[in-house]
C-alpha cells in the first residue's frame, strides 16, 4: 500500500505536495501510523550502501562500550529536511548525518580511513574533512565535520540533547539518545529520522508522519518553552507554513504572538539570523503568507527593526531630536505598521489580479519578489531618515528603509539602497502619473527620464510599490480601478517615451571624441557638460551629432572661463 501526504488545503490551492513512491515501495503499521518506505535517488544509495558497509565492519570490530550511548551498536540517521522532502516528493541535498556514539568529526575520519583501505570497491577518493567549530552566536553549538561523498556534501554530527537557561539562548550541550535529539527540533515534521541501516523512517515524537500528511505544523515539546528556549524557531515555523502552505496549530500559533518570546528575540536572537531565515522567505513559494503571520503575531517590530544600537538610539535622539526618534518608534507602537501589514494581507489579492504582469515578474524573479515584498511591507517608513552609522562626517543619514533591510535584516547592501529608494520616491512618481493624466504634454521628458534613471534598472519596481500605496490608501473599489489605469496609461508613456531603458543611456559624443572637437584640454567641467548632455538627449532623442555639439558650445563658458 502507498501512502500519499496530501494536505486538502494544499490540493485546494493548485499545490502538489505528495510522497513520490514508485509502484514497489511499502508502507508499515507502527503504532497505528502507516510509516512509508522511502525511495531513494541512485546517488543516494550509493552514499547509503557505503555509510552501511562501513558500520557494519566498525560494529563487528568494536568490543568497547561507549560511555556515552551505553554500547549500543554505531547507527547512523539522515536527519533534518531531506525525511520530510522526500515524503513530499521534493528532491533534497542536504544531507545532514546523526551519529550515536562519536562525534561527528571521529565519524567522518574512520570513514576516511576505511575509504582509502577500500578504494578498490568504491573507488571514492576520500575528500578532506572541514570540521565546522562551535559558534553559539551563530547558533552553531556543536562541532560540525564535512566531507563529500559521490559529489555530495555531507554533514556529521553527534545525537545531542539541548538545556537552555533562561537567561541565554546558548544551550548545554550533551550526547543525547535518538528521542532527545528528535524532541529538541523546531517542528514534528522536522524531526522524522531516516535510519540508514534499517531503511526505516523513524517518527520519534509520534506525530510527525500525521502532522506531514495533514499539513500541520506543531512543536515536539511545549510550545512556550521551545520559543523561550530558542526564539528564532517562530519565524522557522512561519517560514515552513510558507513554503508548504502548512497551518500551524492554534496552541503553538497562540504561543508565537506572546510578548515575552517577543522580548526574548532582542536578548538572544542575532540580527544575522533573523536576517537569514527572512531571505529564505521573501525567495520563497509563498511570502505573503509569512508577512501575514509576522503581523499575527506582532512580530513586524522584531523583523522590520531599525536599530539594535542603544548608544546610535541617543545619537540620533540627540542630533535628529528626540521628538522625531519618537515618531518612528510609534509606527511600531500604536500598530500602524501592524495594520498596514493587514491591509496589504486583504488586498493583495485582488491588487494582483488587475496587475498579470506584477504577478508573472513576482514568479519569475525572485530578487524582484524579495524588494517588492520588503518595500511594500515597509511603506510606512516612506521618507523618514536616521543617523545610520558611527561616523564623523556631515552626510551620514540613511533613509530608515534602507536601514532596515541592510543593518536590521543584514540583506544585500544594494537591495537596502533600491528598496529605500522606490519606498522614498512613492510620493514623487505618484506626482508624475497625476500630472500626466491631467496633461500628459506637461511632463517634461527630462525630468521624468532622469527620474527614471535613479532606479537604474529598477523602474518597474518603483511603479508598482508607487501603485500599491495609492492602491491601498484607497477605500472605493471602482477608483482602485480607476488608479490601476491611470497608473498604466502612464507606464504605457513611459514605453512609447522609449524611457524603460533609459538608465542605459549614454553621452551620443564620447569624452574623447569631445576633447577633440571642442580642441580643449579635460577637466572637472567634463562631468558636468556630460550631465547637461544626458538631459538634453532626453528632450531630444531624435537630436544629432551636429546638433548636441552646438548645445555644448553654447554651455561651454559655464564651464570654462
Amino acid at each position: 500500500m502507498t501512502l500519499h501526504l496530501i494536505n486538502p488545503r494544499i490540493l485546494s490551492q493548485s499545490h502538489k505536495l505528495m510522497v513520490m513512491m514508485s509502484s514497489s515501495a511499502s508502507s508499515s503499521l507502527r503504532n497505528n501510523v502507516l510509516v512509508p518506505k522511502i525511495q531513494l535517488t541512485e546517488k543516494e544509495s550509493q552514499i547509503c550502501k557505503v555509510l552501511k558497509d562501513f558500520t557494519k565492519e566498525y560494529n563487528s570490530h568494536s568490543h568497547i562500550k561507549d560511555k556515552n550511548n551505553n554500547g549500543d551498536p554505531l547507527t547512523l540517521r539522515i536527519t533534518g529536511g531531506w525525511v520530510r522532502d522526500k515524503l513530499l516528493g521534493q528532491g533534497s541535498h542536504d544531507l545532514d548525518i546523526a551519529v550515536n556514539n562519536m562525534t561527528g568529526e571521529q565519524f567522518a575520519m574512520s570513514l576516511n580511513d576505511y575509504l582509502v583501505l577500500h578504494y578498490s570497491k568504491y573507488g571514492i577518493t576520500p575528500h578532506s574533512i572541514h570540521r565546522i567549530e562551535k559558534n553559539p552566536e551563530k547558533s552553531k553549538h556543536l562541532e560540525t565535520a564535512t566531507t563529500r561523498l559521490f559529489d555530495t556534501e555531507i554533514d556529521f554530527v553527534n545525537l545531542r540533547s539541548e538545556e537552555y537557561s533562561t537567561i541565554s539562548r546558548i544551550p548545554t550541550i550533551a550526547f543525547g539518545t535518538p528521542k532527545q535529539d528528535a524532541l529538541r527540533r523546531d517542528a514534528t515534521l522536522n524531526a522524522l529520522f531516516y535510519n540508514v541501516q534499517n531503511e526505516t523512517i523513524e517518527d520519534l515524537t509520534g506525530k510527525g508522519i500525521q502532522d506531514l500528511k495533514a499539513g500541520l505544523l506543531r512543536t515536539p515539546l511545549p510550545a512556550r518553552q521551545t520559543f523561550l528556549d530558542d526564539p528564532l524557531r517562530v519565524l522557522r515555523l512561519i517560514r515552513f507554513a510558507a513554503r508548504f502552505d502548512f497551518k500551524i496549530v492554534p496552541d503553538v500559533l497562540q504561543e508565537m504572538g506572546d510578548p515575552e518570546i517577543n522580548i526574548a528575540f532582542d536578548s538572544k536572537i542575532s540580527k544575522e539570523r533573523i536576517g537569514n531565515e527572512m531571505e529564505k522567505i521573501l525567495k520563497g513559494p509563498n511570502p505573503n503568507i509569512a508577512l501575514h503571520l509576522i503581523q499575527k503575531c506582532h512580530l513586524e517590530n522584531v523583523v522590520f527593526f531599525w536599530h539594535h544600537d542603544i548608544t546610535l538610539v541617543e545619537l540620533n535622539q540627540k542630533q535628529l531630536g528626540s521628538q522625531y526618534v519618537n515618531e518612528i518608534d510609534q509606527i511600531y507602537s500604536k500598530g500602524i505598521l501592524n495594520k498596514h501589514l493587514l491591509n496589504f494581507w486583504n488586498q493583495r489579492l485582488n491588487f494582483l489580479k488587475e496587475n498579470t504582469y506584477l504577478q508573472e515578474k513576482v514568479n519569475e524573479d525572485p530578487i524582484f519578489k524579495q524588494n517588492y515584498i520588503l518595500a511594500v511591507a515597509l511603506l510606512p517608513f516612506s521618507q523618514r531618515r536616521i543617523i545610520a552609522f558611527h561616523k564623523k562626517k556631515l552626510n551620514n543619514t540613511m533613509s530608515v528603509v534602507e536601514s532596515i533591510v541592510r543593518e536590521g535584516l543584514k540583506l544585500n547592501k544594494m537591495d537596502g539602497i533600491i528598496v529605500g529608494k522606490c519606498v522614498d520616491s512613492i510620493s514623487k512618481y505618484h506626482q508624475f502619473v497625476t500630472q500626466f493624466i491631467a496633461d500628459p504634454s506637461s511632463v517634461q521628458r527630462s525630468d521624468l527620464g532622469l527620474f527614471i534613471r535613479s532606479f537604474e534598472s529598477r523602474y518597474l519596481l518603483a511603479h508598482y510599490v508607487s501603485l500599491m500605496n495609492e492602491y491601498l490608501k484607497e477605500t472605493n473599489p471602482q477608483r482602485q480601478i480607476q488608479l490601476i489605469a491611470h497608473y498604466n496609461d502612464f507606464y504605457q508613456y513611459v514605453k512609447d517615451q522609449d524611457l524603460l531603458e533609459c538608465h542605459n543611456l549614454r553621452p551620443m559624443i564620447d569624452g574623447k571624441k569631445l576633447l577633440k572637437l571642442l580642441n580643449v584640454k579635460s577637466g572637472p567641467w567634463m562631468g558636468l557638460v556630460n550631465n547637461d548632455i544626458i538631459v538634453w538627449q532626453l528632450d531630444h532623442p531624435q537630436g544629432t551629432e551636429e546638433q548636441l555639439l552646438d548645445f555644448v558650445k553654447e554651455i561651454l563658458p559655464k564651464y570654462i572661463k
